[in-house]
């Protein structure tokens, strides 16, 4: 498959800030104009990051450290985002030429099961695999769907990446306090809202222990669970070895409402965070968060 613009997608490309995962970006453009696949992949499709949990933990913080502000990404790091980035469906007829098959998506009533209860859901993801085929195939098979994109500068660029996520049937609102209140009309709409939750953009999120090094979490999924009763399903789809990417989606284990909102969004959060961490161990070349996930902070 080719690499195409859907890269950009996933890095969120910043002039003013370039970092690890915008380099990474620029080298899967790249490689796209030299050749496409062959110029971007890694032999074997492994990554010097598949070394283990704490292997995952530093290698993650010194690639994005290595990364920010350098000319060109480290060609082993390139390649790695652009290997997990590469071959993401472009067209709609695409996409709907597989939306049905039951090896590309697992778990799909679960969602059926929730819009039942009329509260919606939200499907809260990663940084893992293929964070846009979620926000592609739900729409594909009919779901009403609305994501949070974050925002890019200049603006003509975040609307660029809006207007492909919406020909595909999903609706893009750019992350921010402003989105809250569509948020919420979009789950009384009984709509699937779909989530990034392994990185906490605005730095305000509970500090929790991930791979068992404590770190910030964006609290937005819970918050939105608990205000509306709306189910939270974790949601990912993974690279396999055949060259596709297969999708899973999944409840949350049951849980015991404390009748204390703050600490049921903080006890929902450490939920996701705990499956999100055993699909990321268990998959950690997939992983393209881009950005120091541990840095040196303690709680409080």
């Amino acid at each position: 498959m080719r690499i195409n613009g859907l890269c950009f997608a996933e890095c969120g490309p910043s002039a003013a800030n370039p970092s690890s995962k915008h380099l990474a970006a620029a080298a899967c453009a790249e490689g796209r104009q030299r050749g496409g696949r062959r110029a971007a992949t890694l032999p074997g499709g492994r990554s010097h990051l598949a070394r283990g949990r704490s292997r995952l933990v530093r290698e993650c913080a010194r690639g994005a450290s290595r990364g920010t502000g350098q000319p060109a990404p480290r060609p082993r790091q390139a390649a790695l985002a652009c290997r997990n980035l590469e071959g993401l469906p472009e067209w709609r007829a695409e996409l709907l030429g597989h939306a049905h098959d039951s090896e590309l998506l697992s778990g799909a009533e679960h969602i059926d099961r929730a819009r039942d209860a009329g509260r919606g859901a939200i499907c809260a993801t990663a940084h893992l695999g293929s964070v846009s085929l979620s926000g592609q195939i739900l729409p594909a098979l009919g779901y009403p769907m609305t994501g949070l994109l974050e925002p890019l500068e200049p603006p003509e660029l975040f609307e660029f990446f809006a207007r492909r996520r919406r020909a595909l049937g999903a609706r893009m609102l750019p992350a921010g306090t402003p989105a809250l209140r569509e948020l919420l009309l979009a789950l009384r709409r009984n709509e699937v809202l779909g989530l990034v939750t392994d990185r906490d953009v605005s730095g305000t999120g509970p500090i929790i222990p991930f791979f068992g090094a404590p770190t910030r979490f964006p609290d937005g999924a819970a918050a939105l669970s608990v205000r509306t009763g709306a189910p939270i399903l974790v949601a990912v789809a993974l690279r396999t070895a055949r060259g596709r990417f297969d999708a899973f989606i999944e409840p949350l284990p049951p849980l015991q409402g404390t009748g204390d909102a703050k600490r049921d969004v903080l006890q929902l959060t450490q939920a996701v965070a705990k499956r999100l961490e055993y699909y990321v161990g268990n998959h950690p070349e997939q992983w393209t968060v881009f950005q120091r996930r541990w840095p040196q902070a303690q709680p409080g």
